[in-house]
């Protein structure tokens, strides 16, 4: 029987960093999503259930901030890790993040050996030899 591979949700409105990401993860052994916008977002959450959550803070019509409140909120999505993960290096935004109930806030543009070291850390997966 095999292991189910780690799901990870990237919710950002730039698709460059959407894609980007997206490969990152599958090349290191996720299983990826992405939703360009956070509305309809908390559907598709306790929809598919993701392990952990990447999530852009400025985006059209919901902010990234008042959906991680939303989902820390919520007892069907509360357990989820959200992993800010946006362009902002500004303290007020990190504190924001942070005080909205996110695990980990990463400023773009971000290696993508170290977003991999950091989510293994916050799902508390260990390295496979030889990788980050």
């Amino acid at each position: 029987m095999t292991e189910r591979k780690p799901r990870i949700l990237i919710i950002d409105d730039d698709v460059l960093v959407r894609e980007t990401v997206k490969i990152a993860l599958i090349q290191a052994d996720f299983e990826a999503a992405t939703l360009e916008e956070p509305s309809g977002a908390e559907e598709e959450i306790r929809r598919s259930k993701p392990d952990l959550i990447l999530l852009d803070i400025y985006m059209p019509d919901l902010d990234g901030l008042d959906l991680c409140r939303r989902l820390k909120a919520d007892p069907a999505t509360a357990r989820i890790p959200v992993v800010i993960l946006t362009g902002s290096r500004e303290t007020i935004d990190v504190i924001s993040g942070i005080q909205a109930g996110a695990f980990e806030y990463l400023a773009k543009p971000v290696d993508s050996e170290l977003l991999i070291q950091k989510i293994r850390t916050v799902l508390k997966i260990e390295s496979p030899r030889g990788k980050a």
